[in-house]
Parts: structure tokens; C-alpha cells; sequence
């Protein structure tokens, strides 16, 4: 059988288009004919990373490692070239700092890149970024378990010599009052008879004065003058016992002192101020800078970040799992769907295809948001107030619905706009999640940079805004 001429070149030609679409499909998935950004950075302990792991900029997947130079000696570091999308080579700049990170729990390894400052310049090609070394976790709980006994056994010795200090102060008082009472009848006694003798005089010189009474009687009378040397002596007999109980009261204070109670006491206070002092000092080293400026307590932050990054990428898997060929069919049985795998311009079409499909309620970031102590956007109280003022109405008849919460941010350049817009979406959507006990999959975020939907109502906005659609709208 003989081939026709145009036979064989429609042939030919269909060859040619099948292997250039696959061609470009493949440079496509590979990123192979877009530009790229080439920076380094050193790490000197890579924890398992190797060459051709992903670099994800802000949580987004922009590149890969290209090349990792070993060191030549132990005291230099491994030097990492990284390939990063030009696309978000704005996020980049000279003062981003690169970590390595942990896919999940037991993930793969990449290197995570931090936005950098707008005051800072965008990176070049072949700039060198600043990185932050990888936190061992067994060395950190191995700390804090050091820390934890340090500060028992403190708190342990302090209550003892506290206790000590308290049980010689109650010694000393209780022995100063038996003292005292047993001194108070001798006082008393020398009390009475100064007042006796004192009594005595004034009768005397009221005699002399007058010329008769006892006075009269002492001139003339030997046996009354003999009374008088009596009496007299009495006196003298009175002034030594008041001399004997002062001399008991000095020897009193003498004993107090030869016993340095007072000095005692300022020496047991002295010794609660210094294992104080202790205490402070070992607390500080525990929670001090490390060599990236960060202290122990952001040190740990970051840690149960990356622990709830690892649960959130398994619960990832597992509804990647649901679109496998061999357990689609299963969970389409059981209704699953996942609303995070809309993109902002298929929800933009389906929001001007579908214009009556929900209610829309807006919220104004000067509310909704304040910033904390590092400077990063946090949920106001006033802002859940308002939200909750949204939702409530109707909480009853939530799972006839469908939550998408969209987020918007008027300030900065496009990319800043997006990663500000994202992040506002999902800290409304966490609080709906957690305060009102919706499912995951009923809830989705959309960031929408400053533009809203047309017919929505606004033409720019600045905050986020809670979509209700309803039952029948999310299949």
C-alpha cells in the first residue's frame, strides 16, 4: 500500500506539537525557562540538608539549593548556593536571614527565607545572606531540665535557712521575756521605797522650815537622832539595791550583745539577699541571647511553632491523600472537600458568577488588628468583639454554611500586599475555628491583596472581610 505525501506530514507535524507541548509542560513543572535570583549562605551544621532541597521564601516555594561547597577545614562553614524565582525576588532582601527548617514532624529539610525590612536593599545575584543556625531541640530540653533542678535546689536551701533564721529570732524573744519578768517585782520594789524616802525628806525640811515636828524633835532628842542614822541608813541600803538592779539591767544588754543576735539576724537576711541574687542570675542565663540576638524565650516560640508547622503539614498529607487514585472515590463518598485549594482568581470568577450566592460583612483592620511586642499583627479584643457580633446571629445555622475569610492590605509593594492580606485571612480564620468549633474544611481564606470583588460594595479595602455563602453555593 503506497503512503500519501499529506498522510505522512500531518504526521510529522503532530509528532513535532505532541514533543514540544510535552517539552515546554516538563520546563514548566521544572521551572527551566524562568529567571532566577542566585544567592548564598553558611551554615555550620546543615542537619541532614542536602542539594536540591526546596527554598521556600515566607512559606512560599520559590527555588532550590543548587550547590553545597564542604569546608576545607573544621573551622570554616558550608557555603550553600541558592536558586530563588525572580518573581519574589522583592520578598528578598539584604538583611533576610536563612534557617533550616523541618518539613513536619519527621519531614524533609529545606531552607526557609525571611522576608527582609523595606528599608533595606533587595538582593543582588551572588550577595552572601545572614543565617541562623539550626536549634537542637535534645540540647534545649536538656537546659531547661538543668534550669528546673538549679532553681529546686535553691528553693530548697532558702526555705531552710529561712526557717533556721526564724526559729533563733523566736529563741531570743521568748528568752528576753522571761527576763524582763523576772526583773519586774525587784523594780517595783525600788520604785516604792524611792517614793517612801522621798516622802520622808519633804516631812523633814517642812520641819526644819517651821521650827517644830519631827525637825524640833531631832535637835533635842538623842534616841530621834539615832532614828534618824536609821533611817538614813535605809536610804543608803535602798540606793545599793537600786544599783544592784541596774547593774542587772546593764549585764542584760550585755548578754544580748555577747550573743550577736542583731548581727545574726542582718547575717541571715544578707544570705536570703545573695541566694536572691543567685536566683535572678541563673533565671537571666537561662533565658539570654544567643548568637542571632534571639533570647531563650523566643528560642522556645520557635520551637512550638515548628511543632504546630509539622501537625499542619500532616493533616496537608493526609487531604493530599484524598485525592490519590486509589482513595479518591473513597472520600467522595464520605463528602470531603478542601477549600484551600481554591486560588484568588477562581474564587474571584465564581464570586462574579455566583453574585447572590452569600453575604459578605467587613471588617476595618484599625479595629481588627493590634500589634504585639515584636511587631507582628495579632487579633484586638475589640476585633473579636466584632467578630463575634458577625457570627453569632447565626451560629445556630453555621453548618449550612460555607466561611470564606478574605484578606486585604492597602500598604506596601504587591508581594508585601499578598503576605499581609494571607496572613490577616488566617488569624480570622483560626479564631472562627477554635471559638465557634467549625470544621476546617467549612472555613477558607482567600487573599486578596486591596481589591475586592466587583459587586461587592467597596472598591479598596483594608482589613478582611467574613463571606457566608451558603449550602448549595459550595458545592
Amino acid at each position: 500500500m503506497k503512503n500519501k505525501p499529506w498522510s505522512i506530514g500531518l504526521f510529522l507535524v503532530l509528532g513535532i506539537s505532541l514533543f514540544t507541548g510535552i517539552l515546554f509542560l516538563i520546563g514548566s513543572r521544572q521551572e527551566l525557562f524562568s529567571r532566577h535570583l542566585e544567592v548564598y549562605t553558611e551554615f555550620s551544621n546543615l542537619s541532614g540538608l542536602t542539594a536540591g532541597a526546596k527554598v521556600r521564601v515566607s512559606g512560599f516555594d520559590a527555588g532550590e539549593i543548587k550547590q553545597i561547597q564542604i569546608p576545607a577545614n573544621p573551622s570554616d562553614k558550608f557555603k550553600l548556593k541558592l536558586q530563588i524565582e525572580k518573581k519574589v525576588s522583592g520578598m528578598v532582601r539584604e538583611d533576610s536571614v536563612v534557617s533550616i527548617v523541618t518539613d513536619g514532624v519527621v519531614g524533609d529539610k529545606f531552607i526557609s527565607v525571611r522576608t527582609g525590612s523595606v528599608q533595606s536593599h533587595e538582593a543582588r545575584n551572588g550577595v552572601t545572606l545572614p543565617s541562623k543556625e539550626p536549634i537542637d531541640i535534645g540540647a534545649l530540653m536538656e537546659k531547661g531540665s538543668l534550669l528546673i533542678d538549679s532553681l529546686q535546689g535553691t528553693v530548697t536551701d532558702v526555705r531552710g535557712r529561712v526557717d533556721l533564721a526564724l526559729n533563733s529570732i523566736t529563741k531570743t524573744v521568748n528568752h528576753t521575756d522571761g527576763l524582763i519578768t523576772d526583773a519586774r517585782p525587784g523594780v517595783n520594789s525600788i520604785i516604792e521605797n524611792g517614793t517612801r524616802i522621798a516622802d520622808g525628806a519633804n516631812t523633814l525640811v517642812a520641819g526644819l522650815n517651821g521650827g517644830k515636828g519631827a525637825a524640833g524633835l531631832l535637835l533635842k532628842d538623842e534616841q530621834t537622832r539615832e532614828q534618824l542614822k536609821s533611817t538614813l541608813k535605809n536610804v543608803q541600803d535602798a540606793s545599793n539595791n537600786l544599783d544592784q538592779a541596774s547593774t542587772r539591767v546593764n549585764e542584760t544588754i550585755a548578754d544580748f550583745q555577747s550573743r550577736h543576735l542583731i548581727e545574726n539576724a542582718q547575717v541571715t537576711l544578707n544570705n536570703v539577699q545573695s541566694l536572691s541574687n543567685q536566683l535572678n542570675v541563673a533565671a537571666t542565663s537561662a533565658l539570654a541571647q544567643d548568637g542571632m540576638g534571639e533570647n531563650g524565650a523566643a528560642n522556645i516560640r520557635q520551637t512550638l511553632s515548628n511543632l504546630n508547622r509539622g501537625t499542619t503539614n500532616i493533616a496537608e498529607d493526609a487531604e493530599a491523600l484524598k485525592h490519590e487514585f486509589f482513595f479518591r472515590g473513597f472520600f467522595k463518598k464520605r463528602g470531603f472537600y478542601n477549600l484551600d485549594d481554591i486560588t484568588p482568581a477562581e474564587y474571584l470568577k465564581a464570586c462574579k458568577s455566583q453574585k447572590d450566592a452569600g453575604t459578605r460583612e467587613w471588617l476595618r483592620a484599625s479595629t481588627l488588628f493590634v500589634n504585639d511586642s515584636a511587631g507582628h499583627e495579632q487579633l484586638s479584643p475589640a476585633g473579636r468583639l466584632q467578630i463575634d457580633a458577625e457570627v453569632s446571629p447565626i451560629v445556630e445555622s453555621l453548618p449550612s454554611y460555607v466561611v470564606i475569610v478574605e484578606g486585604y492590605s492597602q500598604y506596601g509593594t504587591p508581594d508585601q500586599q499578598f503576605v499581609t492580606s494571607r496572613r490577616r485571612a488566617d488569624l480570622v480564620r483560626e479564631y472562627l475555628a477554635v471559638h465557634f468549633h467549625l470544621r476546617h474544611s467549612d472555613l477558607g481564606i482567600v487573599p486578596l491583596l486591596s481589591t475586592p470583588p466587583q459587586g461587592s460594595g467597596q472598591q479598596r479595602w483594608d482589613g478582611a472581610a467574613i463571606m457566608l455563602l451558603k449550602a448549595n453555593a459550595k458545592k
